[in-house]
């Protein structure tokens, strides 16, 4: 019953006008490309992908913070004619903060630090939770033209580690997506 209250409140300030919130600007994104993957095992090729919803609180410039779900797995799993029947992953959550600058007006850096949540699945039978740290740097372009409405595109690298347990890890090279909602 918490839970669903806390869900109603979230949806009712995302549908909200921009004039009654105090937010500069919300978005909305994802990446998708490879990496590699580890817990108590070897190291193993994957696949990763991210979506997340970013808000910038308008307090400092060019701050913004970013809430995401992530899910990396074994990169034979989205290969065709494979027969494995388990194919190790990790998925978790994640709250960073990001900084973003402008280097010419439409190309921009922008790199970020915050804290994870990972569920480690690299071995049949583990279902281990581990926490720790990620720190992500990407660059691309900003087609949005001055306008609060519109895409980034990016090409960003990811690096997430734990400290409790099993240890779980991952690193990411991707390509990321943006859209501001305003």
């Amino acid at each position: 019953m918490k839970n669903l209250k806390s869900i109603i409140v979230l949806f009712a300030l995302l549908l909200l006008p921009k004039e009654l919130l105090p937010q500069e600007s919300i978005s909305i994104g994802g990446y998708l490309g490879g990496g590699v993957i580890s817990g108590n095992t070897t190291n193993k090729g994957s696949f990763s992908s991210s979506f997340f919803l970013e808000v910038d609180p308008g307090f400092y410039q060019d701050l913004s913070f970013r809430v995401n779900f992530l899910y990396h797995t074994d990169f034979n799993s989205i290969l065709p004619n494979t027969t494995k029947r388990y194919y190790p992953f990790i998925k978790g959550f994640g709250l960073k903060g990001i900084t973003s600058q402008s280097i010419d007006p439409n190309f921009f850096i922008e790199e970020g630090l915050g804290l994870i949540a990972l569920n480690d699945r690299t071995i049949s039978g583990t279902n281990e939770w581990d926490y720790g740290v990620n720190f992500s740097l990407a660059a691309g372009f900003d087609l949005r033209d001055f306008d609060k409405k519109g895409f980034k595109i990016s090409l960003g690298t990811e690096y997430g580690l734990t400290f409790f347990n099993t240890l779980a890890s991952y690193f990411s090279l991707h390509i990321q997506a943006q859209y501001f909602i305003f």
